[in-house]
């Protein structure tokens, strides 16, 4: 679905305090320079601690990743985007459950690969990322070739890369560049939304229910061994 209307969100920026807890910046141009100026995507380098760590790719204004947050407090949560102020209303979603173990970062995600640790990930999350509906948009799709090397490499074994779209098209690629890779534990299958569920509803997912879409899943386990 594409990213559309982003702009039109009002919502002011956090003030300093808040910014300081919940929000990291990683510029482009120096993500690229220096990789190395940043701190590590790893509990110890970003909480001081050694919980398990999640990152989410394409976080949006947060729902999905402080709900989990707040279900998982023996975790931590790193939520990636490059929209300011769908960062902006994630941190105040954060702030307003006082979550300690949860993060977000503004950043380019593919440049971000040099700071991922190997095998330091308990999950990766990917939920409705931008299809890029016109063809010349369609090269620029995040889940790759690099993209599975990337998430093999940083899970921990046993990890997991969830994912999930309402684009069909898209989930027809990501499952068979899956499955072609050969390494992973693929399962995969389609479901529509129940109002019974007791979890947060993002905002991109809100749009494909209200247009009466399903939603395509795949779920990609590293081998424990």
């Amino acid at each position: 679905m594409p990213r559309r209307k982003l702009g039109r969100m009002r919502v002011s920026p956090p003030d300093d305090q808040t910014a300081r807890r919940y929000l990291r910046w990683m510029p482009g141009k120096r993500l690229y320079e220096n990789p190395g100026s940043f701190p590590q995507i790893s509990s110890p380098s970003l909480f001081g601690d050694h919980r398990p760590l999640e990152i989410e790719v394409g976080c949006g204004t947060g729902e999905f990743l402080c709900h989990l947050a707040s279900q998982n407090p023996d975790a931590n949560f790193v939520g990636f985007d490059i929209h300011k102020k769908s960062l902006y209303k994630a941190v105040r979603n954060a702030a307003s459950k006082d979550l300690p173990n949860i993060l977000f970062v503004s950043a380019d995600f593919r440049l971000v690969y040099p700071l991922l640790p190997d095998s330091s990930l308990r999950a990766i999350h990917l939920r409705f990322p931008d299809p890029g509906m016109k063809p010349r948009e369609r090269k620029k799709r995040l889940f790759d070739r690099r993209f599975l090397d990337e998430s093999f490499r940083s899970l921990q074994p046993s990890g997991r890369l969830l994912v999930v779209t309402d684009h069909q098209e898209y989930f027809e690629q990501m499952l068979t560049l899956s499955i072609e890779d050969g390494r992973w534990l693929t399962s995969h299958g389609v479901k529509t939304h129940s109002p019974d569920e007791e979890r947060p509803v993002s905002r991109f997912e809100r749009l494909w229910t209200s247009r009466g879409r399903p939603a395509f899943w795949i779920t990609l386990q590293k081998p424990a061994v």
